[in-house]
């Protein structure tokens, strides 16, 4: 680089610089900046904005959580959930709300109503166990025979036998209704546990020297002497009547419970068996059908299914009720059209989904039984909309067949 391309400098450079910012001004700058740094910093948005996203987040998983588990009770894979039969082997059921249930060796549930906010079962027999999630979105109600168990977050266990029951309560609480339970009702806490029995016993009637009938005026008879003696024979004949019908009323209990279903409805008969289906509960009307039925009166079976089926339709098992009414008319009496209506009444009363398949299967079997075609093909229709790849689609395919 040559010389002549820059002209020379004619004055020092440094004498020419001067320092613009005096110490007094870096000392005043030095102390707003104290000052500031002293002053308490203004709350900066972004955790708010964590938080709120945070909330948000959880509001979103609830919501989730609620909504996939608004519909009917599962197994915990999703698929429906249909009665459970032990057999031999014990079973542990993991359901979609984190609720188990526990089957002992040769004991049977079967759900009769499953909804969002709904859950009920039978234990028709055995030892089972329910670990019910506390908090869920169900309300929980269990059919144990002797009493009902209402339940909302809880771990019990029912033990059903013949004629008897014991509840335990292992974690919060439970309450028992039923006719047996003392008081009607009774709160069950963690630690407690209730026996139950079928109480065949009554108050002993009285006897016919005992029994207090109203004064009757004493009619004169022509000689003038009073004719006491027919009133006293028929009171006392009516008087050992309804002794009779009383004994039978205790007995068929005890002797239905152990399995003598023959002696039972020989102390009742078909008028006694009649009369006990008038005043009785569910519970006992299934008791009087089993002993009809068992004792091969068929029939007489009917009397007491069509009262649940009309008197106790908002009961949950009046649609097993009806159900067995159908199969009772169809398999044992022949009345194919009784049948059908039954099993169409089974269907409206809402009867529990694992058993719906087998309604209507057997609802279209009627109908080709009765020789209604048209109302048999209608039928099989609904049935394979309904369950297109059903385990009884052979058999109504026979049915429809012409003879």
């Amino acid at each position: 680089m040559s010389e002549t391309q820059f002209p020379e400098t004619r004055f020092p450079l440094k004498d020419r610089l001067v320092d613009p910012v005096d110490e007094a001004a870096i000392h005043r700058i030095g102390e707003r900046i104290d000052e500031r740094l002293r002053r308490p910093r203004p709350r900066r948005h972004l955790p708010l904005a964590l938080i709120g996203a945070t909330a948000a987040a959880v509001i979103l998983v609830a919501a989730w959580r609620i909504h996939r588990d608004a519909g009917p009770l599962r197994f915990a894979d999703g698929r429906e959930l249909v009665a459970l039969d032990a057999g031999t082997t014990a079973g542990d059921i993991p359901l979609s709300d984190g609720s188990r249930i526990r089957l002992s060796p040769g004991a049977r549930i079967e759900p009769l109503e499953s909804s969002g906010t709904t859950f009920s079962a039978i234990v028709t027999q055995g030892h089972v166990d329910f670990e019910v999630r506390p908090g869920g979105p169900r309300h929980w109600v269990i059919e144990c025979g002797l009493a009902t168990v209402e339940v909302i977050g809880t771990s019990f266990s029912c033990d059903r036998g013949p004629g008897r029951l014991r509840l335990v309560v292992h974690h919060g609480a439970v309450l028992v209704r039923g006719e047996r339970v003392p008081d009607r009702a009774r709160r069950l806490l963690a630690g407690e546990s209730l026996e139950l029995a079928e109480d065949a016993r009554l108050p002993t009637p009285a006897s016919a020297d005992t029994l207090a009938f109203p004064a009757l005026p004493e009619p004169a008879s022509a000689s003038g002497s009073l004719a006491a003696e027919p009133l006293a024979d028929v009171a006392k004949g009516e008087a050992v009547r309804a002794r009779g019908r009383q004994a039978a009323a205790v007995g068929w209990r005890d002797l239905a419970r152990r399995g003598r279903h023959g002696e039972a409805f020989s102390a009742l008969g078909t008028e006694g068996l009649r009369r006990e289906s008038k005043h009785l509960g569910v519970n006992d009307l299934f008791a009087l059908s089993d002993v009809a039925r068992l004792s091969g009166h068929p029939a007489d079976a009917v009397v007491p299914l069509e009262r649940i089926v009309t008197d106790f339709a908002n009961d949950a098992r009046a649609p097993l009720a009806a159900f067995a009414l159908g199969r009772l008319e169809l398999d044992s009496l022949g009345q194919a059209q009784a049948a059908a209506t039954a099993f169409r009444k089974a269907l409206a009363l809402g009867i529990p989904s694992g058993l719906r398949e087998d309604v209507r299967a057997r609802l279209v079997e009627a109908y080709a039984r009765s020789g209604d075609a048209d109302a048999a093909r209608r039928a099989a229709d609904a049935y394979v909309d309904e369950f297109p790849r059903g385990r009884h689609v052979q058999a109504i395919r026979g049915w429809l067949r012409p003879p």
